[in-house]
């Protein structure tokens, strides 16, 4: 029997997850195994009436099975530096270089510094909400002050280390 565009699309759409599946244990690649599918499907649609086909599930595996193949050939066939160089200059460094280290541990050290000069209810309230994770009901219990005492402490903290961290940023 040759095949009809409704009897392809029926066996492509009965047998694609089988097939997805095949293929992505054969390639490793749910994307790659996806592609070939879509390959396989062209594939058979250009077999419409144009051949005999009495097991049509077995040519739709065989086709992918052969796509999937070729896939690993090619892949495997390219030498394995060709385009690595190229390969890494794309890729972007996760390592940040001296001079944004050195800015970071100054950028720290004038925090730091900003934290140290707070006074001492104003350093210990901002503390225990950024270091320690206390909420503000928590430092306010703790510190015997109204939570909106407790916000006050808090925007004076941010205000004096943001001010401190900007004039670093206005020197240089």
């Amino acid at each position: 029997m040759t095949l009809s565009y409704a009897q392809i699309e029926d066996l492509f759409h009965r047998h694609r997850d089988e097939l997805t599946r095949r293929l992505v244990a054969m390639v490793n690649s749910r994307d790659t195994a996806a592609d070939l599918v879509q390959e396989t499907y062209l594939r058979l649609l250009g077999l419409v009436n144009q051949q005999a086909v009495e097991h049509p599930r077995a040519l739709l595996h065989r086709i992918a099975a052969n796509l999937a193949i070729d896939y690993l050939r090619k892949d495997h066939s390219r030498p394995p530096h060709a385009d690595s160089f190229d390969a890494a200059m794309d890729v972007p460094c996760a390592m940040p270089s001296q001079e944004r280290v050195l800015l970071g541990k100054e950028r720290l050290q004038v925090f730091l510094h900003a934290i140290d000069s707070l006074p001492p209810r104003t350093k210990e309230a901002f503390l225990l909400y950024k270091v320690y994770g206390y909420t503000y009901r928590e430092i306010a219990a703790r510190m015997r002050i109204s939570e909106s005492g407790v916000e006050k402490l808090l925007m004076r903290a941010l205000e004096q280390s943001c001010a401190m961290l900007d004039s670093l940023t206005l020197a240089e």
